[in-house]
């Protein structure tokens, strides 16, 4: 017989922080689970120590890809090579609480595809954040979910309220639907996918996994939100999800200009801005930037643009000086 969870940890040159994961992971409660490594990096540390986990826990698997394929291309084929009936996929700087998979394998149906619980922020001590954990449940819409089957899971999705990391899924669906390989950010474009469906998603309130924040995570540098821009539109929602959906996107859309023109790909940022997603307001001097940036001479929009970001953010910088 197979596992019935696969966990797998997508690792990328972070020895330190992927031995506390594989650690965490094999602490479960549950026993019939297997730990998959898969490699993205080249460091032969990471390999030794691998290979050693493997002869010293045979629940531990080892892989490494012939060439750097990024997150969502790594996170493929961790999909690929999953034998459990579910599957979670975690940051190898996580750590999975002890009783994270048998308390969501108790709330998953036979219909189920998602089942999600809370967690915990820490930081790259691994000192939990436990206000901050709060405040992050409540900022994403979790702290009024009961529970079970998640009633209205087309806007908890478009919320962004489902953590890859704190989620099982069924391997089944992960393998079918695949992520998108040029994401940095690929979990709610495949949650959404899977919602438009019509899947169950079951939420579990308890915190359950550790997610540390830090400066070296994988979407540091920046998350690709253009792309994800592209990949979302398209997808269909109930009526009642529109407006849940067109909140999201707006704010994706505009960060996603913003990176764009910071990147001087002016052109690019003009056509996320014809999206009907993209908020349009005078108000907001962000977007007048970015409208006015799209339409200056292409020589000096980027530098337009910055001078535009920095000028409105010492205005704020002043008006929090000036008492009122």
């Amino acid at each position: 017989m197979g596992p019935v969870v696969t966990v797998c940890i997508p690792t990328f040159q972070r020895l330190h922080y992927l031995k506390e994961a594989v650690s965490a992971a094999l602490a479960q409660t549950v026993q019939n689970i297997e730990v998959l490594i898969s490699d993205d990096g080249n460091t032969e540390q990471i390999r030794a120590w691998a290979e050693l986990a493997v002869k010293s826990d045979s629940r531990v698997r080892y892989r490494r890809n012939p060439t750097n394929l990024g997150l969502g291309g790594n996170w493929n084929e961790c999909v690929a090579a999953a034998r459990g009936e579910w599957l979670v996929i975690q940051g190898d700087d996580d750590r999975l609480l002890p009783t994270f998979c048998e308390a969501l394998l108790s709330l998953a149906k036979s219909d189920s595809a998602v089942v999600f619980s809370n967690h915990y922020l820490i930081d790259e001590h691994g000192t939990r954040l436990e206000k901050e954990s709060r405040a992050w449940t409540a900022r994403y819409g979790r702290s009024a979910l009961v529970r079970g089957r998640v009633q209205d899971a087309a806007r908890c999705v478009w919320s962004n309220a489902v953590p890859m990391s704190s989620a099982l899924i069924r391997t089944a669906h992960a393998k079918r639907l695949g992520v998108k390989p040029d994401l940095n950010t690929p979990e709610i474009e495949v949650f959404a996918r899977l919602v438009a469906e019509g899947a169950h998603f079951e939420h579990e309130p308890a915190y359950l996994v550790e997610f540390r924040t830090h400066a070296g995570s994988a979407t540091t540098a920046g998350l690709f939100t253009e792309r994800l821009v592209q990949y979302l539109e398209p997808i269909a929602v109930p009526a009642n999800a529109e407006g849940t959906k067109r909140a999201f996107l707006a704010s994706l859309t505009k960060n996603a200009v913003d990176r764009l023109l910071r990147l001087g790909e002016r052109t690019r940022a003009a056509e996320i801005m014809r999206s009907p997603y993209y908020p349009r307001s005078w108000s907001d001097p962000t977007l007048v930037a970015q409208a006015l940036a799209v339409r200056a001479p292409a020589a000096i929009s980027t530098q337009a643009y910055l001078f535009a970001r920095k000028l409105h953010g010492a205005r704020k910088s002043w008006r929090k000086r000036v008492p009122s």
